[in-house]
């Protein structure tokens, strides 16, 4: 029976609160929230703040809740300046930082920035690669097909030991098998039902024993969730939350959204004990930045843990 460990992922909105986004974060760890997640994009119809901004405000903060990106659209970013501000952020938080990186995002924002969208996969593994090592050694050299580095040398580094944790955010195979062999851990999307995790810890599983890595993989999971005592509030807030973020044809009925009661979400949230993994983090995204959910919600998972 794997450990659960539960988390939030800050929601977009829109428009954004800074009053209330503040308040979230603080009662987050006032809570005993394991960790913070952000998540990104540059173009999109609802708010999205920069993921690193946010988190280096997050860990200004905050003292003891763990910090990550869920997920990161790395394959039009430069790798050295992200190492660098990773980096930073982990040695300003006391080593706190998760990083999840992608290879998602839309056709206008490669196109904005430059990037072709069929250079994401190669882009992004070159940019881990780069990454760790700069994060472990001085004057680094690599010549790679999209990026280059000389007499790379990034100080302060990051206070983890091993550097900050690198979590593919993937569904199809091809991914999933470059996870296996490359990547500290798998952040499954909110997208995915728990169900479907499940298959997906075990597949990974299978996959990082192939490859020689067995038991080196963590787990999280973005995990959309609606709470309230009068179970059709909780569904008014799941549809107006979700339907602004994804698009009015979204519907809460796929499976992926947990809403309801909380006798009734906690049901589904057990779900996740099942994992073939010994430790799964959650970071369940409540329906909007109003704090009337977190208390709930932390009551409602405490015995889940």
């Amino acid at each position: 029976m794997a450990k659960l460990n539960f988390g939030l992922r800050i929601p977009a909105v829109h428009p954004t609160d800074v009053a209330k986004l503040r308040e979230f974060i603080l009662e987050s760890e006032r809570l005993g929230f394991h960790s913070l997640w952000a998540g990104d994009h540059v173009f999109y119809q609802v708010d999205v703040l920069q993921p690193l901004h946010l988190l280096t405000w997050a860990a200004a903060l905050t003292t003891r809740v763990r910090l990550g990106t869920a997920i990161m659209l790395t394959a039009y970013l430069n790798p050295v300046l992200l190492a660098k501000a990773a980096a930073t952020i982990d040695c300003l938080s006391s080593g706190r930082l998760t990083l999840g990186v992608s290879i998602g995002g839309t056709e206008a924002e490669y196109r904005s920035i430059g990037v072709p969208m069929n250079e994401r996969v190669g882009r992004v593994l070159e940019s881990v690669r780069i990454m760790r090592r700069l994060w472990q050694e001085d004057d680094v050299a690599y010549e790679g097909r999209y990026y280059q580095v000389e007499h790379g040398t990034i100080n302060p580094k990051p206070l983890q030991q091993s550097g900050v944790p690198i979590f593919f955010g993937a569904g199809q195979e091809p991914m999933m098998r470059r996870l296996a062999r490359l990547a500290d851990g798998w952040v499954a999307s909110g997208g995915v039902t728990p169900e479907a995790f499940l298959e997906g810890v075990t597949q990974l599983n299978h996959f990082a024993e192939e490859a020689g890595r067995a038991g080196a993989l963590g787990y999280a999971k973005l995990q959309n969730i609606s709470i309230d005592k009068e179970r059709v509030k909780a569904i008014e807030k799941a549809e107006r939350h979700w339907k602004s973020y994804y698009g009015p044809r979204f519907s809460i009925e796929g499976g992926s959204v947990i809403y309801g009661t909380p006798a009734e979400c906690a049901d589904r949230l057990a779900v996740f004990r099942a994992s073939e993994a010994p430790e799964v983090t959650l970071a369940l995204e409540p329906a909007g930045l109003d704090l009337d959910q977190l208390e709930p919600l932390a009551k409602t998972v405490a015995g889940l843990s």
